[in-house]
């Protein structure tokens, strides 16, 4: 069911049910109904119509349909725009605080959002010196204009209403931490394919109730917020993710379903020892965004038995892709609807088992990027999309074995960074690492890997080596140990590689 048909008739079949919390602020669906119609009525009052249009670049790709940029550090405030645009004819996009401010500044310069609302006033005042032709406004002077707005149109006041399935909704962004982020757009008949396959497979259902801890900006707590929308349930929000927080809400409001990342899972548990709070609400766990340790889901299976555990996989331009109900996450079975093919550097399937480049046929799949962000295609001319994943596929599994730039050649020999990782990591001690490739003028390059933690709590160099010896082939054990006291992360919690082969070229990583 299309998600604004959902809030509709959630709001009034059930006006008092939570729609979204977080933050100190709740919404219930009737409230946030009013909310999208106010957000609605802002819009259009700050845009000088009701039915405003995109202009610049970007108005042919999103048929006129204007965009609304959100810089917001409280997920409830983004939550609550977003859910407001696009129940009506707009584009909303939401924007990573960690990209550079001159990423930021530059992909909007180049998509030319109609509007944007932000809670960042040195943002707010770049983009005032900018050359752009759209409208900037701070949240406290939008949520004002709104209700002035709204005031003055009264019970005539159009609400959240049913768009047609073709139109663009929601603008998403590749990684923006090191080169220039690249932009696409969702429709919303897109996201029903996707919607269906969290019904499906993801724990989603009517009236459930989910937490999702992190910025919006962070693809999984975006998906989270569709497709809890999507289904009339509740989402809970966490801006940055605070353990105890998070446990005391399970426990507190009997959530049933989580949504994050693996790393989350061990905080978790703790937290709710320490403090100890009940998890047994939970009868359905989501992690995404990262690979899934074999020892964090046998340690959470273990310690909270209510909750099935499921690891999934996709990619943002492509859509849910596989999922996994045992082992590390990376042995995959595709959703329903998922082609799969493997395919060498000409182009051509590769023999079942061996190693190619990912490629996948699916109703979710985006053709192309925002034009002015990036002039590759996703899709083939075929309907086959690819965003460069090394994999192999045999047994109707796919094995994933990570993007071009997580394999290491090093003395011929091409070494699967991740796996190196996954092996490292299941020994205690070890759980927080990633490994890079080192430039070498022999080997082209040597592997190594940086550990997380506190120099007396790690295992012994020797017993690092001897754990990676006895399950790797020679090639892929790590020639230099590192250790740092904090991994550089993204947004959402995810390790940035490219940042820790920074850390350890920079020397400040320390050499085991």
């Amino acid at each position: 069911m299309p998600i604004t048909r959902t809030l509709i008739d959630t709001a009034d079949r059930w006006p008092t049910r939570t729609a979204l919390a977080g933050d100190g602020e709740r919404f219930t669906y009737g409230e946030l109904s009013s909310s999208s119609t106010q957000v609605r009525a802002g819009v259009e009052t700050l845009l000088g119509s009701s039915e405003p249009a995109a202009s610049g670049a970007s108005a042919a790709e999103t048929g006129g349909v204007p965009i609304v940029a959100l810089s917001l550090s409280r997920a409830i405030d983004a939550a609550r725009l977003l859910t407001g645009v696009i129940s009506f004819r707009g584009v909303a996009t939401v924007l990573d605080p960690l990209w550079p401010l001159e990423h930021r500044l530059e992909i909007l310069r180049r998509v030319e959002p109609a509007l944007v609302i932000t809670d960042d006033p040195e943002f707010a005042e770049q983009l005032d010196a900018a050359a752009w032709g759209g409208t900037v406004t701070s949240l406290a002077s939008f949520d004002l204009a709104a209700a002035e707005a709204l005031a003055r149109r009264g019970e005539a006041a159009p609400g959240p209403e049913v768009r047609p399935r073709d139109e663009p909704f929601l603008l998403l962004f590749t990684s923006g931490t090191t080169d220039l982020p690249k932009g696409f757009l969702r429709t919303r008949g897109s996201w029903d394919h996707n919607v269906d396959i969290s019904r499906r497979y993801l724990g989603t259902a009517d009236g459930r109730s989910t937490i999702a801890p992190g910025p919006l900006s962070y693809s999984l707590t975006l998906y989270a917020l569709v497709e809890v929308l999507g289904t009339g349930g509740s989402l809970h929000l966490q801006s940055t993710f605070d353990a105890r927080a998070v446990a005391r809400t399970i426990a507190e409001e009997r959530i049933e379903r989580f949504v994050g990342v693996p790393a989350m899972l061990p905080a978790l548990l703790q937290a709710a020892r320490r403090t100890e709070l009940s998890l047994d609400s939970l009868v359905e766990v989501i992690t995404g965004g990262a690979n899934q340790p074999a020892h964090i889901r046998s340690g959470f299976e273990e310690a909270v038995p209510t909750a099935h555990l499921r690891s999934y996989y996709g990619a943002s331009e492509i859509g849910f892709i596989g999922y996994s109900d045992e082992g590390d996450g990376t042995n995959l079975a595709p959703f329903a609807g998922v082609e799969v093919s493997v395919r060498d550097d000409a182009g051509a399937d590769v023999p079942a088992g061996e190693t190619g480049t990912l490629h996948i046929r699916v109703g979710s799949a985006v053709e192309r990027y925002l034009a002015a962000t990036s002039a590759d295609r996703i899709t083939d001319t075929e309907g086959w999309a690819s965003v460069n994943d090394l994999a192999s596929f045999a047994d109707g599994r796919i094995q994933l074995l990570g993007r071009a730039g997580d394999v290491a050649v090093s003395g011929g020999h091409k070494v699967s960074l991740p796996q190196v990782e996954r092996t490292l990591a299941s020994l205690p001690g070890c759980e927080q690492c990633c490994a890079v490739a080192l430039p070498d003028d022999t080997l082209g390059s040597l592997v190594a890997v940086v550990i997380e933690g506190d120099a007396d709590a790690l295992p012994s160099k020797a017993r690092m080596l001897g754990h990676l010896r006895a399950r790797l082939a020679p090639q892929f054990v790590p020639h230099r140990l590192y250790r740092a006291s904090l991994l550089p992360r993204t947004a959402g919690g995810k390790i940035r590689r490219s940042a820790v082969l920074d850390l350890v070229t920079a020397g400040d990583a320390g050499r085991l």
